[in-house]
């Protein structure tokens, strides 16, 4: 059964990314459509999650988490962006990736 601290903790995300991709959509070049919004929710509450654990892992202090949640929900566009670039040049020349990371 889900406990309340759960649910707090759930709605959070769900008011950080609905903010975030409000805010994000507002301020982008696209049109604002209801698909484009429910897309940018979508990801922004991945991002917020991504985040969270992130931030768990690291033992970043609870007050603090807010801040690093709402920033990372509200770069999710561009966030996943850059990951499907990279995984892009990853599958076209993975050995190159691996040296340009590693410093070679």
């Amino acid at each position: 059964m889900i406990d309340l601290e759960s649910l707090k903790h759930a709605a959070k995300f769900g008011v950080i990314a609905l903010a975030a991709a409000a805010i994000q959509l507002h301020l982008s070049p696209h049109k604002f459509t209801f698909g484009r919004y429910l897309i940018n929710v979508i990801m922004a509450l991945l991002a917020a999650y991504l985040v969270s654990s992130f931030c768990e892992y690291l033992g970043v202090a609870e007050s603090a988490r807010p801040g690093f949640i709402g920033v990372g929900a509200y770069m999710a566009p561009h966030l996943f962006e850059g990951l499907n670039n990279l995984g892009k040049k990853f599958s076209k020349d993975p050995l190159n990736v691996i040296n340009k990371f590693r410093g070679k």
